[in-house]
Formats: C-alpha cells, sequence, structure tokens
C-alpha cells in the first residue's frame, strides 16, 4: 500500500520530465513560430493573389444590372418617347459580357510577369529560412558550447572546493598557515566568479535561441548534442567548385533570376499599349414603365426585350508619349533587378569562400586546443602533485589552473566553432538542410 501512494505522489513528477529538441526539431518550430519567416510566406501568398487577379483579366467579364427609379415632373416617356408630366416608376435589367479579344500581347504578358514574379517570391521564402536556420543553427551551436564551458566551469569550481577544504583541515591541524588557505580561497572566489558567469551566457544563449524559434523560454528543456561529420572535412572543401554549384540551386540566386526576368515581360506589356486592341461585348435588356397600363410587368420585359453585340477597335494615336517614359523606367528597374542578383551571386561566393577558410582554420584550431589542454593537463597534474605534498607554491598551482581552465575553454568553443562550420559548409554543398542536422 506505501509503495502505490508512493507512486502516486511521484506521478506529477514524472509528467514534468525533461524534454530534449534536436536541431532537426528546432528547425521545425522556427517554420512554424519565426515571424520573418511568416513574412516572407505571406509575400509569397500576395505574389500569388496578383498572379490570379492579372489571369482574371482573360477571361469574359459577365454581368447582371437591376435598375429601379422614380421619376416626377416633364420627362419622357421610356415606353412611348413622349412627354409627359406625371409621377411614375421606372425599372430595368440587363445582362452581358465583355471579353477582351485582341491585346497585342499586353494581358498575356502581364500574366507571364506575374508567374515569374509568383515563382521568385517563393524561393524568396525559401530563402528567408534558409537565413533564419543558419542564425538558428548558430544560436544552438552557442547553447551547446556555453553549456559546455559551465561544466567546465563547474568541475574548476568542485576542484578549487576541494583544495579549500583540504587545506582548511590543515590548518586546523596546524600543519599549514592561514596565508596558505587565503590565496586557496582567492582561487575560490575566481572560480566562482567564471562560473556565475558562464551560467550567465549560457542562460543568455538560451534565451536568444528560444526566442529565434519564438516560443516561451523553458527551463526542463535540453538540447541534443552535435556529433562530427566524417565526409566534410578541410580537404573536402573547395570555394570554387561548391560555389558553381550553388550559384544554380541557391534559392537566393533563383529569386534574383526570376525577379529580373519579369521585368522583361512587363516592357512587352507596357509597349502592347502602343497596338491596336480589339474587345467584344454584348448586352440584353429589358424595361417596365408603369405609364404603360396596357402590359403587365412580365409581359412588357418580353415586349422590350433587346440586346446587341459590339466589336471595338481601340487605335492609339500618340500612345508612344504616354508609355515611353513607363517603358524607360521599367528598363532601369530591370537593370536594378540585375545588379541586385550581381550582389546576390557576390554574396554567396565570399560566404563561400569564408566557409571554407574558417573550416580549415577551424579545424587546425581544434586539434592545436586538443593538444594545449592534453599537455597543460598534464603539465596541471604535477603541480597539483608537488602542492599536494607541499613542494610547490600556491602561484605556481593557481597558474596553471588558469592556464588549464583557459585552454578547456578555448577547446570547446573551437569543437564547437568547427561542429557549426561542418554543418554550414554541408548546406552550401548541397543547396539544402537534407541530413545535416
Amino acid at each position: 500500500m506505501k509503495r502505490i501512494i508512493l507512486l502516486f505522489c511521484l506521478l506529477p513528477l514524472l509528467g514534468q520530465a525533461q524534454t530534449r529538441l534536436s536541431l532537426a526539431e528546432c528547425v521545425d518550430l522556427l517554420a512554424k513560430n519565426n515571424l520573418i519567416y511568416q513574412q516572407g510566406t505571406l509575400q509569397a501568398e500576395a505574389a500569388q493573389a496578383q498572379l490570379r487577379q492579372t489571369k482574371s483579366q482573360i477571361l469574359p467579364q459577365i454581368y447582371i444590372s437591376a435598375n429601379q427609379s422614380l421619376n416626377l415632373g416633364r420627362s419622357i416617356d421610356q415606353y412611348t418617347n413622349e412627354y409627359i408630366d406625371q409621377l411614375y416608376t421606372y425599372n430595368s435589367v440587363s445582362t452581358g459580357f465583355q471579353l477582351p479579344v485582341y491585346q497585342a500581347g499586353r494581358l498575356a504578358n502581364q500574366a507571364r510577369q506575374g508567374t515569374l514574379l509568383k515563382e521568385s517570391a517563393m524561393e524568396n521564402r525559401i530563402a528567408v529560412l534558409n537565413a533564419q536556420t543558419i542564425l538558428l543553427m548558430q544560436g544552438y551551436v552557442n547553447v551547446l558550447a556555453t553549456k559546455a564551458l559551465l561544466e567546465a566551469a563547474d568541475q574548476q569550481l568542485a576542484s578549487s572546493q576541494q583544495q579549500v577544504d583540504k587545506v582548511q583541515r590543515q590548518v586546523d591541524a596546524g600543519t599549514a598557515g592561514n596565508n596558505l588557505l587565503a590565496e586557496i580561497k582567492a582561487q575560490l572566489s575566481n572560480d566562482k566568479f567564471l562560473q556565475v558567469t558562464a551560467l550567465s551566457n549560457y542562460r543568455t544563449a538560451r534565451l536568444a535561441l528560444f526566442q529565434r524559434m519564438n516560443i516561451t523560454p523553458d527551463d526542463q528543456v535540453e538540447f541534443e548534442p552535435l556529433l562530427p561529420k566524417e565526409n566534410i572535412t578541410p580537404a573536402a572543401a573547395d570555394a570554387t567548385e561548391l560555389y558553381d554549384h550553388a550559384s544554380k540551386a541557391f534559392p537566393e540566386i533563383r529569386s534574383a533570376e526570376l525577379n529580373r526576368e519579369s521585368f522583361k515581360y512587363l516592357v512587352k506589356s507596357i509597349k502592347a499599349l502602343n497596338y491596336p486592341s480589339l474587345d467584344l461585348n454584348t448586352n440584353v435588356r429589358a424595361f417596365y414603365a408603369s405609364t404603360n397600363k396596357n402590359l403587365d410587368y412580365f409581359n412588357q420585359l418580353n415586349a422590350t426585350r433587346n440586346g446587341s453585340i459590339t466589336l471595338g477597335l481601340n487605335i492609339p494615336i500618340m500612345g508612344r508619349w504616354v508609355t515611353r517614359p513607363r517603358v524607360e523606367l521599367a528598363k532601369v528597374q530591370e537593370r536594378q533587378a540585375q545588379n541586385t542578383l550581381d550582389i546576390a551571386n557576390q554574396q554567396l561566393r565570399q560566404a563561400i569562400e569564408a566557409a571554407v577558410l574558417s573550416l580549415n582554420t577551424m579545424a587546425d584550431k581544434y586539434a592545436a586546443a586538443e593538444g594545449q589542454v592534453e599537455s597543460l593537463g598534464a603539465a596541471f597534474a604535477v603541480v597539483e602533485s608537488k602542492f599536494n605534498a607541499g613542494v610547490s607554491s600556491i602561484f605556481e598551482y593557481t597558474l596553471s589552473k588558469a592556464k588549464l581552465a583557459q585552454a578547456q575553454g578555448t577547446a570547446i568553443q573551437a569543437k564547437y566553432d568547427y561542429l557549426m562550420q561542418q554543418r554550414l559548409l554541408q548546406y552550401y554543398r548541397q543547396g539544402n538542410w537534407q541530413g545535416i542536422f
């Protein structure tokens, strides 16, 4: 019975178990909640709606209309066309449609432009998500790095606390002086400060990551560690090859290319205004006037029905004076779009070159930092052994420990910088995030 009661008492605690989030799950939350990405999605939806609006102009415009009026004073009888001076009501109904028969390609080119702008917006939407994913990945790696630094600071603090306890026992036994205890306590205070700083950095990194995903911070959430990518090494990275592949696949480049190409069709649609256009209009109409007492409402509508078919030709005489400035503006906008494309290519090339260089640098720094930790760790073990034996000064001990702590921090940061750069370079190689997380 006691075990059953204990189990029920522990159930609420079991329900509050820590949640582990992987980098891939964080990216899913980013796509769902990040407002900057949502803005790109809305822009893509607006471009889609604009395209549908443009295409709707090509379709026949069908309408039905009805009018009701009350007439008084001198007017013309709609039924007999005679002058009358009386109060009467008038009602008319009509239906018809309008169809653009020939527009010199204006509407077709507008539709092509709209299609390219829609595709550009869709590519830009992906580009926005990719940019936010890179920032998210940097934040994720920063959380892992600051956590590792915090764990190292905790270990340093625990080691100093052990030394303080040991020296305190020696002082109590009369085998060590208070000056030694004061010095070792100073080292403990310094390690405590470093531990508090590391904790603050860790909490700040977690908060930034939660804010990037636009979710409420939760202290119970833990983040899964990252493993090295064996297939991404400095020897396998070539900036020129990566750029040649990325320039054909990256959504930033595709979006800029599609946007530039859309202005060609804008120019064509504007120039089409200089050519004749042909429209077809049809109309069927009937009316009722209260002045005719011989026919009721429906019989009068039947007696007054009439229709027409109109083929209208519009020939612009001085249209080029109006369209020439618009064409010049569109051509300037096309050159601006080309410049935007050139900038996108330049930024992508420079980002890949920097990523390749950083991978090589970080690989060397990581290897050197690991070697430094190993050598300083061995040196500290010797100094600590001498200090415990009383043949080494507190100055040598604290200096050796500080060097080791600094080397450990450098190695931890170099490790996670290298892991981040490996994934970033794999993204540039693939053009997408599949299999990277």
